[in-house]
């Protein structure tokens, strides 16, 4: 697929198949992902996987309930579709990735940012859905839900993204014109 094609037609998917996504090819994302620039190439990212709808189920109903309970800038959509028991964050996706900075040098995050749109792009070129989950940054911090399940407590979780089959093709719209300066 061409680059720019691909730019043009990744969208967030919510809606996912039973279908695993195998570890090969999680892996071949993943080396996709980590030949993204980094500032001074200190490559500050890591990757920790956690697999199964049940299990994210679980993450989910903690993370809205961290949301929940802190979340003052919250929208009233977020608040509502927050308050909903049914309302899964992570959508039914097999499998949850998230991009942990290794560093604590300003640049990091950027950096796992860029690492998580290579992985987006080349997801999307395999066929994959894919869709970033901020919902569940917060959460994801907090010492104890780490030490839960299993984040070692050096790495800040940056970019949580979901990956699965699709089970929509939603088609790629239009976007607002960007303001350009030309100085």
């Amino acid at each position: 697929m061409e680059v720019l094609t691909a730019i043009a037609q990744r969208r967030a998917i919510r809606a996912y198949t039973e279908e695993v996504v195998d570890r090969d090819t999680v892996g071949r994302l993943i080396e996709a992902a980590v030949q993204a620039p980094s500032a001074m190439d200190l490559e500050p990212w890591a990757f920790v996987t956690f697999e199964g709808k049940s299990r994210l189920r679980e993450f989910s109903q903690k993370a809205k309930e961290e949301l929940r309970r802190t979340g003052t800038d919250l929208s009233p959509e977020a608040r509502r579709r927050l308050s909903d028991p049914s309302f899964d964050i992570f959508y039914g996706a097999p499998l949850l990735i998230v991009i942990c900075a290794t560093s604590a040098q300003s640049q990091a995050a950027e950096d796992c940012c860029l690492a998580g749109q290579n992985l987006m792009l080349a997801a999307h070129g395999a066929g994959l859905a894919t869709c970033p989950i901020g919902f569940a940054r917060q959460w994801l911090n907090l010492p104890e839900a780490k030490r839960e399940i299993g984040i070692p407590e050096e790495l800040v979780p940056v970019f949580p993204l979901i990956l699965g089959h699709p089970s929509e093709h939603p088609p790629p719209r239009g976007r607002r014109r960007p303001t350009i300066l030309w100085r």
